[in-house]
């Protein structure tokens, strides 16, 4: 039950700092009650799951959940900044046989309200402490001509790895890609989705303004 960010599937797992809820864990997730035990699970938050991209290069997700985190091995560097309670949802795309995205939304449950620094934070710590990991590179990212987000760039293995986070409208938008080096051959292929994934957010973003 160890994550760093439960809203990523198996597909990005390698990414560092994301790791899947067990089955088990899930089923015994109650995100009415108390905050207490980390989880995730589809229609655990309705709302926020409303709030993120249904389509990727024309393609539905393979799966859409929402969830919280509570514990310190949940919420990371993020209990530095007070928060005790970290609310997401997410859509996942499986694009490849070890490779696949999140686009997801995060929100502070309690404590001080969430930031794209302190999340970029959380997911950088989290990628310096994977174990195969041999490069971290954090940039700011153009998401358009108004936002600058937080890009972390990571070589995992032989997976090209990337987390963009940026703040729209009040909120903290997320695009993770995991992309297998032979199944995406090259980083420009892999800088590719990168775009395309931050592109679904602001067509999405679009839309519902």
């Amino acid at each position: 039950m160890r994550r760093r960010a439960a809203l990523v599937s198996a597909t990005v797992a390698a990414v560092a700092v994301v790791a899947a809820v067990a089955a088990g864990c899930a089923a015994r997730f109650d995100p009415t009650g108390p905050c207490t035990t980390d989880g995730r699970v589809a229609g655990a938050y309705p709302d926020l799951e409303a709030q993120v991209p249904r389509l990727f290069r024309g393609n539905p997700p393979t799966s859409l959940d929402s969830g919280r985190d509570c514990t310190s091995n949940g919420l990371g560097t993020l209990t530095g900044h007070g928060v005790a309670e970290l609310r997401f949802a997410g859509a996942r795309w499986t694009t490849g046989s070890e490779s696949g995205l999140s686009l997801a939304l995060f929100e502070s449950g309690s404590g001080p309200t969430l930031t794209r620094d302190w999340l970029a934070e959380f997911y950088e710590t989290g990628a310096r402490a994977g174990k195969n990991v041999t490069s971290v590179e954090p940039s700011d990212y153009p998401v358009d001509q108004l936002v600058t987000g937080r890009r972390i760039d990571v070589l995992n293995g032989e997976s090209f790895q990337t987390v963009v986070v940026w703040e729209r409208g009040g909120r903290i938008e997320a695009a993770v890609i995991a992309d297998a080096i032979r199944e995406i051959e090259t980083r420009e292929a892999h800088d590719a989705v990168v775009r395309d994934a931050v592109a679904a957010w602001a067509a999405f973003d679009a839309g519902a303004t």
